[in-house]
């Protein structure tokens, strides 16, 4: 029998996930940020730049981006299991059906225990509830009651309710007189009671509380007995009645007193901020300092060590203060940013620290630069930004005369502002980037140097080039880069004029003519030609205000309109320049608008979302800054009034239910009833159209809504409106633009034509002359009439796209034709798909006629293009567009619904396939998880589930019921027990997902994988063609494939595989691959691998490959090129770093040579055999793989690596002892992995280009293991592999240029540079003619063709650049029509223009077109994979996601497997276990116990039980409910057990 309880579980601590994020800093200083204490950061690198910090500096407050790292720790909440308390939770404080409260006092902002309070259930008492609350109260759960009359009831929770009768009275409830009592005269403190013996002889018997033989009686006296708690005293009251107290130090009821401890009760009257209150015994404490503090005053506590004044580590311009106990802050002064521990300051200030730096780098060699900047910009550098600041040395700034460029300020300011750039761009961003802009708004190249790779910075326009010495040093308002030669002096192209005003600078400067206009029409003129008020203009250029659509720049114009908001909100009434504009975010214009600054990553700053381009034109009374875009004000967007929507009020009468006149029933009769009605003013709005404006989008009429059908005709405008023009008498045309008499032109109709042999151009707005191309045949020139000369310029033939059946050559509208109606008589006629006169032609939309081109109320109506449309019924539809039916999509597609899914009509996606609850899939296969299949008891009881739903591509054969019942009793009890099950049901997981169909298309000699190590199952069962729970064959899982099977399958007890080499030697088609092997000696060192995969060639390859190469052997590194450690889906990495590339085609290559021979198991690996040898292409070029591990005493973790020199630190593994103890530490080293060059990326891919020639041998790949693949090409070569010439260049080289002025030049690494020339010019570089287009007609169609001479004057035609023929007839050369246009075998070519194509590479591949490599979605952002996962492509875009060893989950979110999640991670039970997630954890002690977290002692209480030889004490303590402490002080006792200071003595007699 166990004498001794187990111990129960006295600390239930809450586990609590804090997450917090750093302060925001500079990104470039967020490297070094460390989360507060007891924090871990779980970002790298930088950090998250998801913030912006604030920068006060003088008169501005700058906002600048950001970056702050993610911190998290674990806290673990201190709480007491149910019926416990304390701090140490030793205390059990109530009995049974009772809830433990304690009682807590709050002081100085905290709550503080003080002692247990036993919340009792009803019926209990006492301070443990170890009573029942009323004497008369009995039984367990003190819920019955004593009924006797005269007597005593033997109460309480042990009592049974019996009653001891008084004298004279019998009975169970003592209620029963005895009549012959007084005959016995019992003496004293005795009674008269009825014999036990025989029921019916009375006797004396002793009084309740007396004892005795009923003659004679004494007092009972308790307190003779031990019915106190140990630590009260008993007082005696009278028979058999006492009173227990609780000596001094406890405190109770005296039947349970616990030790009072002080420390528990108002924390001992230590002030609790500064002190500890240490426990001396029951009642008794006394007061000590924590740490950090000092001079301990009663009362008052202790003082805090002010480490500030002690040990200052912080900057010299940072402030000190304290934070915590031994901790604090840093804080940089106003003006300056940092950490605290490091504060920078403004960019003027750290150029003159550099300068002035005493043994740095730059001392005294930035002295011009510093003495440029301090003159003419050194307010802005010191108060403004941010800023990126080039600064060149002063042998950079060689032949610049600083005196002379100083002599002109706004010059000396202009080449300042060409070395800085908005915004702070470190090195990173400027690799990132080809190119920047200055603070002028001019463009900078970025490039890097053909034999150093560093960076340089071109100015456009100039020439020299600056090279990067060194770069991002942190200044508080940006960034500067010290680089070795200055910026060319490059002119501004818009100059500035300080004697001017601003209106005067703008009408010098055509190029913003149109803006300038805008500001005389709007009388804002006047304002900026006045030299008392200072503004600032941002004008659009005259391209930007083009390139709006030409009705909204027609209603900007209009007189109607003359709405000054849009030229006010480009005006400011204040001077700002382009430096004050990077600091601030945004400021009111004068047309109250804000205009809000931002700047691009490339220091390009937006106004509005609007790119400057030149920036601080100076002019006497203000600033410009150009603009590449238009600002439009809110207030007018949208800027045509095309929406004139009518409100509408109408007055109604809204009766309410229970209110207005009704009939209300009453008894069965009705009665009319007067109530209320309530009239409501309901305010609708209808849609219109503006006047002039018609259609469902409200589109501008023909000829301009300002002036409708030209001002000539009425429109018809409005929401039905089709836009059509009624012309007045005079007019005709879609616009009403001509008239209607052939020989009359002008605004009113009324001038007579001048044309002589030619046909009249009778528009309003011409002058008179004759149509182009109209002339008769012999005359030329505006009027028609000049003789023609062949081939001059002026003479025009017909139109392309007109077919002219007259002898005469006009010229018509391009979308018409002209038809013969007689000699000398023409016709021009609109072509199929328009609609006009001839000379005026509109296309024919048919899907806007009210028939909607006929299609069907289910289909929609597209527009291929003039009167051509086509139907196509929407989705949920079938049909030809004319006709649409319903598609039941469940019934008609192929493999129907599938059995598990249910069909369902959605309204918005017609019939469809819903796999129910708990599946998933697309409704033809639905499919769950393997872990929800595999639900027998065979599968539960290996307890496995985890693995089953986290990995991927798996075969479960699971035997049914009655297959395990089956099971030969003895094989059945070896297989079933617990350790053996796992092995059983790894047997029974296939690596691989095999259909039903795939087991019957394996022949009998297959093997299959399975996930038990060595270990193959032959198909030499039968497998059941009808599972027991599947309506198929197979279901389909998201990680595998689940089938029910019939028999249990067991591998052999001691199963023994072959080796290798005996392995292959049942190979006999492998021998000569076999004695290769024994022949460089390579089976030990393969077979010295945990695990292996062998791919071996066999006799037929390599003979093959023996007598191709005319060799006799094969090499050492051959035969060990195919043994490889590690076996991934795409690719594989062997031992000697090369890598293999799976394909799946019809059959499985590794490379290319075909896999003949698969999965043939030896004891430690796999065979596969091939029948090609496999070439050595060597990616990989690692240095060294070995792993070494250095070992050596405890150092400062601060202190440098322990690696030898070549390897890294990869792994910290030493532990930090809280008692500095000198444990060992391990590292772990590591030589960096290296792809060869001309390989990229962590699978070391190719680069772009062709083998040994990376991007063609015309520029330099960016590879390595880190690298991108991308080329950057040399000069004059572009393209994805540089396999192509810039434009307009050609050659070898690609260093000619092409000298084609209007044609087509033969450019490109194989052009000879020759030029066909455009339509109307002629030459050897296509220079005379004019930039007109020629036309020639023939009766068949039109064609492009040039008019040339021959030497003796006649004249021919040739086809124009992009179309081929004999001049007369021209068609368009389709340029992808043979060899896929020149673009890649993984590109579609596309037409263009006649000639022209462009290349656009498929889906999953990137590049030019002419070269397109696939895309590895694993180089940017780890392909999505988790950053604990490994990204591995396996095709054009694609990738996989696999957990690092240490993690689990599916890749794309992978979860650390927790060295503390099994036996506590080694530690201590009394410790806490907290992994660091580097392969390591941390073991500390938990609370009230020391120790180094591997082994932990608690306090005597808990030694106590621990201890075998101690254990029965302490059970007797339990049993009392007391506690026994003693205290024996440097005492040596022989059989003493040592706790920390104390020795508790072992009696012998425990």
């Amino acid at each position: 029998m166990n004498l001794f309880p187990l111990q129960m579980k006295k600390q239930c601590d809450q586990k609590l996930l804090i997450r917090m994020k750093t302060e925001c800093v500079p990104c470039s200083l967020n490297l070094e940020t460390q989360c507060p204490a007891g924090y871990t950061k779980i970002t790298n690198g930088t950090g998250i730049p998801d913030c912006r910090y604030y920068l006060e500096i003088k008169t501005h407050t700058l906002s600048f981006p950001g970056c702050r790292h993610a911190c998290m720790k674990e806290f673990e909440q201190p709480e007491c299991c149910q019926g416990h308390w304390g701090p140490d939770c030793m205390g059990k404080c109530c009995f049974q059906a009772t809830n433990c409260l304690s009682v807590y006092l709050y002081t100085d902002e905290k709550l503080k225990f003080l002692f247990p309070f036993c919340n009792s259930q009803k019926g209990f008492g006492g301070t443990a509830c170890e009573k029942c609350a009323e004497e008369n109260l009995f039984g367990p759960q003190c819920t019955s009651v004593c009924n006797c009359v005269h007597g005593v009831c033997n109460s309480g929770i042990t009592g049974d309710g019996r009653c001891t009768c008084l004298s004279g009275y019998q009975g169970l409830s003592c209620d029963q007189p005895i009549a012959e009592c007084e005959a016995l005269r019992c003496p004293a403190n005795s009674r008269c009671t009825i014999s036990d013996e025989d029921g019916r002889r009375l006797q004396c018997t002793c009084l309740p509380n007396y004892h005795g033989d009923g003659t004679h009686c004494e007092p009972i006296n308790p307190c003779s007995k031990k019915v106190c708690d140990p630590n009260a005293n008993c007082i005696y009251l009278g028979p058999n009645h006492h009173k227990c107290a609780c000596q001094e130090g406890y405190k109770g009821d005296g039947q349970v007193c616990l030790p009072i401890d002080p420390c528990q009760a108002i924390y001992g009257n230590c002030p609790a901020q500064s002190t500890i209150c240490i426990y001396d015994g029951p009642g008794k404490s006394h007061c000590e300092c924590k740490e950090h503090y000092e001079n301990f005053v009663p009362g008052k506590g202790c003082s805090m060590i002010d480490i500030c004044e002690t040990n200052n580590t912080c900057h010299k311009k940072a402030k000190c203060s304290m934070v915590a106990p031994g901790q604090i802050t840093c804080t940089c002064q106003r003006g300056f940013v940092g950490n605290g521990f490091v504060c920078y300051g403004s960019i003027m200030e750290r150029l003159q620290d550099l300068n002035t730096e005493v043994g740095g780098r730059w001392q005294g060699k930035l002295t011009s630069a510093l003495s440029l900047m301090e003159n003419v910009y050194e307010w802005p550098l010191s108060n403004l930004g941010p800023f990126t600041v080039l600064v060149p040395t002063n042998r950079g700034l060689k032949g610049i005369n600083i005196k002379d460029l100083l002599s002109n300020k706004l010059k000396a300011q202009y080449f300042v502002k060409l070395h800085i750039i908005a915004g702070q761009l470190d090195t990173s961003s400027l690799n990132n980037t080809d190119v920047i802009y200055t603070l002028t708004g001019k463009s900078g190249e970025i490039s890097r140097g053909e034999k150093d790779n560093q960076l340089r910075i071109r100015i456009q326009g100039g020439k020299r080039k600056g090279k990067l010495l060194q770069g991002d040093i942190i200044a508080s308002n940006g960034i500067l880069h010290i680089v070795d030669k200055s910026m060319d002096n490059i002119e501004p192209t818009f100059e500035s004029n300080k004697e001017e005003t601003i209106m005067s600078v703008l009408q010098d400067n055509g190029k913003y003519s149109q803006f300038t206009t805008l500001i005389e029409k709007t009388g804002l003129g006047m304002d900026l030609q006045q030299e008392n008020r200072p503004y600032t203009v941002f004008v659009p250029s005259n391209g930007a205000l083009n390139n709006m659509k030409t009705e909204a720049m027609d209603y900007l114009l209009s007189a109607e309109n003359n709405d000054v908001t849009f030229i006010l909100i480009n005006l400011y009434s204040f001077q700002l320049e382009a430096a004050s504009l990077i600091s601030i975010e945004h400021i009111r214009s004068m047309a109250k608008q804000f205009l809000h600054f931002n700047r691009t990553s490339t220091g390009q700053v937006l106004v509005s979302g609007e790119k400057m381009e030149e920036t601080d034109i100076v002019a006497k009374n203000g600033r410009i800054h150009t603009l590449a875009g238009v600002l439009i004000p809110p207030t007018i967007i949208p800027i045509l009034p095309h929406w004139c929507d009518e409100t509408r009020s109408q007055i109604t009468v809204v009766r309410e239910l229970q209110k207005n006149k009704q009939h209300q029933k009453i008894n069965s009769p009705t009665f009319p009833k007067t109530g209320c009605a309530r009239y409501c003013n309901i305010i609708t709005k209808e849609p219109k159209c503006c006047r002039g404006f018609f259609g469902p989008n409200c589109s501008p009429c023909p000829g301009g809504f300002s002036k409708p059908c030209s001002g000539n005709g009425q429109c018809m405008d409005g929401l039905d409106g089709n836009g059509t023009c009624t012309c007045a008498e005079a007019f005709q045309g879609s616009r009403c633009q001509f008239c209607s008499d052939p020989g009359k032109y002008g605004p009113q109709c009324d001038k007579k034509c001048l044309c002589i042999y030619g046909k009249c151009d009778n528009r309003i707005d011409s002058d008179g002359i004759c149509l182009p191309g109209s002339c008769r045949s012999g005359y030329t020139g505006k009027l028609c009439d000049k003789p023609v000369v062949p081939c001059e310029p002026s003479l025009r033939l017909c139109h392309a796209h007109a077919d002219c059946h007259n002898l005469h050559l006009i010229n018509i509208n391009e979308d018409a034709e002209c038809i013969q109606m007689g000699p000398g008589e023409y016709l021009c006629a609109c072509q199929a798909g328009w609609t006009g006169d001839g000379q005026d032609c509109s296309a024919i939309n048919n899907c806007l006629l009210p028939s909607v081109a006929g299609c069907h109320e289910n289909a929609t109506c597209v527009y291929i293009g003039p009167g051509q449309n086509d139907c196509k019924c929407k989705d949920g539809f079938r049909g030809n567009g004319i006709e649409c039916t319903p598609i039941n999509s469940c019934l008609e597609q192929n493999g129907k619904c599938h059995h598990l899914a249910t069909c369902q009509f959605e309204p918005s996606h017609g019939w469809e396939c819903v796999c129910p609850k708990g599946y998933e899939g697309d409704g033809r296969t639905c499919y769950g998880n393997m872990n929800y299949f595999t639900c027998s008891a065979f599968m539960q009881e290996a307890e496995i589930n985890s693995v089953l739903s986290t990995t991927s591509n798996l075969t479960i054969l699971v035997p049914s019921p009655q297959a395990i019942e089956n099971m030969d009793e003895d094989e059945k009890a070896f297989w079933m027990s617990k350790s053996n099950i796992p092995t059983l049901l790894k047997y029974h997981v296939l690596t691989g997902a095999y259909s039903f169909a795939d087991f019957q298309n394996l022949s009998s000699s297959d093997m299959l994988p399975t996930s038990l190590q060595s270990n193959f199952l032959h198909l030499i069962f039968s497998i059941a063609s009808a599972p027991c729970s599947c309506n198929h064959s197979t279901c389909t899982c998201i990680d595998g494939i689940y089938l029910p099977f019939f028999q249990v399958l067991t591998p052999l007890r001691s199963t023994v595989m072959p080796r290798l080499l005996a392995r292959l030697e049942q190979m006999p088609d492998y021998s000569i691959f076999r004695d290769y092997i024994i022949q460089y000696g390579l089976a030990n060192e393969i077979e010295a691998a945990n695990s292996y995969t062998v791919f071996a060639p066999n006799n037929d390859a390599i003979e093959n490959y023996l007598s191709e190469k005319n060799i006799s052997t094969l090499q050492a590194i051959y035969t060990a090129f195919y043994f490889t450690h590690y076996l991934s889906c795409y690719h594989i990495t062997t031992k000697h770093l090369c890598c293999f590339l799976i394909a799946f085609l019809l059959q499985l290559f590794i490379n290319d040579a075909p896999l003949n021979y698969a999965n043939v198991a030896t004891d430690k690996g796999i065979i596969h055999g091939l029948g090609k040898v496999l070439e050595i292409k060597k990616n990989r070029c690692d240095i060294n793989d070995t792993v070494i591990t250095v070992s050596g005493s405890c150092r400062i973790c601060s202190q440098p690596t322990s690696c030898p020199p070549g390897t890294k630190e990869i792994v910290r593994a030493g532990v930090l002892s809280a008692l500095m103890l000198p444990l060992s530490m391990a590292f772990l080293c590591l030589q960096t992995r290296e792809c060869c060059a001309g390989f990229f990326g962590p699978q070391c891919q190719p680069c772009p280009g062709k083998a040994g020639s990376a991007c063609f041998g015309n520029g330099v790949c960016m590879d390595g293991i880190n690298g991108t693949g991308t080329c950057q090409c040399g000069a004059g070569f572009v393209g994805t592999a540089c396999e192509s010439c810039a434009e307009g260049k050609y050659g070898r080289n690609c260093d000619q240029v092409c000298a084609c002025v209007h044609g087509k030049c033969s450019s490109g690494i194989n052009g000879d540079g020759s030029c066909e020339c455009d339509v109307g010019w002629r030459g050897v570089t296509c220079e005379s003619g004019e930039p007109d287009f020629f036309f020639l007609m023939s009766s068949a169609s039109f064609h492009v063709s040039s008019c040339l001479l021959l030497s003796n004057g006649t004249a021919y035609c040739k086809c124009a650049a992009g179309f081929t023929g004999n001049g007369t007839f021209c068609t368009a050369i389709d340029a992808c029509e043979t060899s896929n246009g020149g673009c890649s075998d993984k590109a579609e070519c596309r037409k263009t223009t006649p000639g022209n194509r462009v290349c656009v590479c498929n889906a999953g591949y990137t590049g030019d077109g002419v070269v397109c490599i696939e895309i590895n979605p694993c180089l940017e952002n780890n392909g999505g994979c988790d950053r604990n996962a490994e990204c591995t492509q396996t095709g054009p875009n694609q990738a996989v996601c696999n957990c690092l060893k240490g993690y689990s989950g599916d890749g794309k979110r992978c979860t650390y497997i927790s060295l503390c999640s099994q036996n506590n991670g080694g530690c201590s039970e009394f410790a806490i276990c907290n992994d660091t997630e580097l392969t390591e954890r941390t073991c500390t002690c938990r609370r009230n116990y020391i120790g180094d977290g591997f082994k932990c002692r608690g306090n005597i209480y808990q030694e106590l039980h621990r201890d075998s030889n101690t254990s029965r004490f302490y059970f007797h303590l339990e049993v009392r409910k007391g506690f026994f402490v003693c205290f024996f002080f440097a005492l040596r006792v022989r059989r003493g057990l040592e706790i920390g200071k104390d020795l508790v003595y072992q009696h012998p007699s425990t």
